[in-house]
């Protein structure tokens, strides 16, 4: 009975090495999404910019992971706006909005811990990184890290391309099974997005022109109201009147929208992530 269970136990570890192996071997020979892109015909300018990132360049690793564990919680995320909207001098008292005062407590002492802000006297605080100047840069490192841990698929933010006609960043880059996925991030709820955002998106799709392609509004309100009037009037200008029926702009679910069977408008109702996850769940689906 023992010399059986050590022989199981040893194939089992040999069957560990071969899959390691095997999993080595495939990331080797897998394109890159860089790669990905040259392919296309695409030159990056830049990518991954760290300076307008929240949190200092060498933050601890462990940390890296808590704070990325936040970031899930939406209450976390609008705490994360004010904090930079009230940068120069920042006290508890103007971040109970969304969160109660005992939990404010903590992002707060989480965020002293973690050098983002700094102590200006016992009752106020301060921006630590100057360069930040909206929480839009650590938004779409928060996406592009879903993609990266969660979805197991390679990522950039914060990417430019060369040579292109459109302007602006693409906000995030992912390779999903083989396919290109580019997601707009929009930090400020829909009041603040503007009719030319949508445009300036819709631009940057008819250039790269991914597989897939997220409009992604970090808010809890509706989408119906604003953004997707948005996006009707900006296939009006495109395709004429006749752009409600031969371009509508469709339900999928709750508050996500989408046309052309790969253009989504995502809001954070009832989870950012997984809201992304179903509109890629539902994309392949198409596909099989």
């Amino acid at each position: 009975m023992v010399r059986e269970v050590e022989r199981i136990l040893g194939e089992l570890s040999a069957l560990r090495r071969d899959l390691e192996d095997l999993r080595r071997r495939l990331e080797k020979e897998s394109p890159s999404l860089e790669d990905s892109l040259r392919r296309r015909g695409f030159r990056l300018g830049k990518w991954n910019p760290t300076e307008e990132l929240i949190f200092p360049d060498d933050l601890p690793p462990a940390q890296i992971d808590y704070l990325f564990e936040m970031l899930h919680r939406y209450s976390f995320r609008i705490f994360l706006r004010d904090v930079i909207a009230h940068r120069e001098a920042l006290r508890a008292s103007q971040l109970t909005k969304f969160c109660s005062a005992p939990t404010v407590g903590e992002y707060l002492d989480f965020l002293e811990k973690g050098r983002i802000i700094e102590t200006v006297d016992p009752l106020t605080y301060r921006l630590a990184k100057e360069t930040v100047r909206s929480f839009g840069g650590t938004l779409e490192w928060f996406v592009a890290q879903v993609f990266e841990r969660e979805f197991r698929s390679p990522a950039l933010w914060g990417v430019r391309l060369m040579d292109l006609d459109v302007g602006g960043d693409y906000d995030v880059l992912a390779r999903v099974e083989g396919r290109l996925v580019y997601l707009e991030v929009k930090s400020s709820p829909p009041k603040h997005v503007e009719q030319s955002e949508v445009g300036a998106f819709l631009d940057r799709v008819n250039q790269l022109l991914p597989n897939i392609a997220l409009f992604l509004v970090d808010t809890e309100l509706r989408m119906k109201d604003k953004v997707v009037v948005m996006f009707e009037e900006e296939l009006r200008r495109r395709f004429g009147a006749w752009a409600r029926r031969r371009h509508p702009v469709k339900r999928l679910f709750d508050e996500v929208f989408f046309l052309e069977e790969r253009v989504f408008i995502v809001n954070s109702k009832p989870n950012l992530v997984s809201n992304m996850g179903r509109c890629l769940r539902w994309w392949f689906g198409r596909q099989a």
